[in-house]
């Protein structure tokens, strides 16, 4: 499953990572999107930290 994460995310477009990432961010600190965005810039170029995020909100399991 890893490869294909990371296949995903190498085919993503600048934008839509930085929005896939204000997305988990938002969710899972519940802090406002201008918060979210900041955080993102910092990692957005660095697929490896992309996948960490998204792998971690995926792995996250249900939420009641």
């Amino acid at each position: 499953m890893d490869d294909n994460i990371k296949q995903f995310i190498s085919h993503l477009t600048y934008w839509q990572k930085m929005n896939l990432l204000i997305t988990i961010f938002q969710a899972d600190n519940h802090i406002k999107r201008d918060e979210a965005y900041e955080k993102s810039l910092d990692i957005v170029t660095n697929d490896d930290q992309v996948f960490y995020q998204l792998d971690k909100a995926l792995g996250i399991g249900p939420i009641i």
